[in-house]
């Protein structure tokens, strides 16, 4: 019961912060002004769910199975001053040949968040289990059109 209770009260003060802007204190403390979510950046340069043509080669790294690594060298039929690597997240690049995709740059937080450890320490728990990946911004590509290589039609 006292745990429903806590997130009950937990929850109404989320709903109330972003309803209002303000994070509810106690006290003497004045309530602090939430700024608006940031969107977090692309590597290719322009913003995340923009449409894009890229160009490049698998840069090598791929697995068992397919690559899903791309080495871009052009970006909109400009090419960059240096190549960059993105993960392409719904097509195996062939090795050696040039891909020209059309798509869009979108992302994700992968790893441990900095909280999950905080509320372990908070518990004096040691069973919540660790991402190998560091907390982090993580983009990747989706392929919306192959320009090349060429596939077949089935």
């Amino acid at each position: 019961m006292l745990r429903q209770n806590r997130l009950l009260v937990l929850s109404a003060a989320v709903v109330f912060a972003l309803l209002t802007g303000l994070v509810p204190v106690s006290g003497d403390d004045k309530p602090v002004v939430i700024k608006g979510a940031r969107s977090p950046g692309g590597i290719l340069g322009d913003e995340l769910g923009e449409y894009l043509t890229i160009e490049g080669v698998a840069d090598g790294e791929g697995k068992k199975g397919g690559n899903r690594v791309l080495r871009v060298d052009t970006v909109g039929g400009k090419k960059l001053a240096k190549p960059v690597n993105i993960r392409i997240h719904n097509y195996d690049v062939p090795e050696k040949q040039r891909c020209i995709f059309k798509g869009y740059e979108t992302g994700e937080m992968i790893g441990t968040p900095p909280a999950v450890t905080a509320a372990r320490k908070e518990l004096g728990r040691s069973n919540i289990g660790e991402s190998q990946a560091m907390w982090q911004w993580h983009t990747h590509f989706v392929v919306l059109i192959v320009v090349e290589p060429v596939v077949p039609k089935k």
